[in-house]
């Protein structure tokens, strides 16, 4: 895992129709259950639908890491948020992480990471408007580097068609002002991951996860103005509050979609550095995709006039 040019992570087996996109000239069932979540569908920085993965959308919703006050009193759920809120802090400040994030109840959508103090990667794979996306993320000094098959330059890049094929397989630098840089930057450092793990703790239990003893902290995950709210649990180690596992149901229109993360390789900071030859955005020709903007997984924009660099 700590070859800066790692392989895509091959495509897992196909499960039901997608929760955030659709195949190309195939109307997404699940994306159609989706907008009856929000009036104005799911379309949002970071992740969403429509365009961008939901499942990374999910991730790339920050949240404050003092916990929402949960319903009730009791001390137990007192209790709860207690413990979440040592399991923020811990993963914050661990040096790093792995972890494979799926999602369920649609299409094959998956991101491996590895996770440090102000670096890390990603390896995101998922179904939309344009294709099979596949791309690999790398932060380094702020910067985010991006190597991508067709689709992925198309949607989250904004690459134009006619000069996709030039930049497929190539790095490309997106600093903090370049438009994708939004969508494409969360959820890569451990602070992200941490602000990621949203819920509103209401109890504890006992578990055993892998074979050791284990916390899990149940609750509500809470609405945000792209997801609606649903139900969510953190199972973290008894003796260290790190997180195990983090897993969010949300259901609407007879849909059912369950995004889940598991970590490992506590303590390992991610060894990334910039990878030489690297082509700046700025300098592609780009225009913002259709449906959705960068990331957003809709038509793919032949429209529009191409303009260079930053919106």
């Amino acid at each position: 895992m700590n070859d800066d040019r790692w392989a895509f992570p091959p495509q897992p087996p196909a499960w039901p129709p997608a929760p955030s996109t659709t195949p190309p000239k195939r109307t997404s069932r699940t994306l159609a259950a989706i907008a009856l979540f929000v009036g104005t569908g799911i379309v949002a920085a970071g992740i969403g639908v429509g365009g961008v993965l939901l499942l990374r959308h999910v991730q790339s919703q920050p949240t404050s890491n003092t916990p929402t006050a949960a319903p009730g009193t009791s001390s137990g759920a007192a209790q709860a948020r207690a413990t979440y809120q040592q399991s923020l802090t811990a993963t914050g400040a661990s040096a790093g992480f792995h972890y494979v994030a799926v999602s369920t109840g649609g299409d094959a959508q998956t991101i491996v990471g590895d996770a440090g103090q102000a670096n890390g990667r990603q390896a995101i794979t998922f179904v939309s408007n344009f294709g099979t996306e596949q791309f690999t993320l790398l932060l380094v000094g702020g910067t985010v580097y991006f190597q991508g098959n067709t689709p992925a330059v198309e949607d989250q890049l904004g690459v134009t068609p006619a000069t996709a094929a030039a930049v497929v397989g190539k790095w490309v630098s997106v600093k903090g002002g370049d438009g994708p840089y939004h969508v494409l930057q969360p959820g890569i450092t451990t602070a992200s991951q941490a602000s990621e793990l949203t819920l509103t703790p209401e109890s504890l239990s006992t578990v055993t996860a892998g074979g050791v003893s284990a916390t899990r902290i149940s609750g509500a995950v809470p609405a945000t103005t792209n997801v609606p709210a649903g139900s969510g649990s953190l199972v973290i180690a008894s003796s260290s509050d790190l997180p195990i596992s983090y897993a969010s149901t949300i259901s609407a229109g007879g849909t059912t979609l369950t995004f889940t993360t598991t970590f490992s390789g506590w303590g390992t900071a991610p060894s990334v550095s910039a990878p030489a030859g690297a082509v700046a955005w700025s300098t592609l020709t780009t225009a913002v995709p259709a449906g959705g903007g960068y990331g957003g997984g809709g038509l793919p924009a032949s429209a529009p006039t191409p303009t260079p660099g930053a919106i």
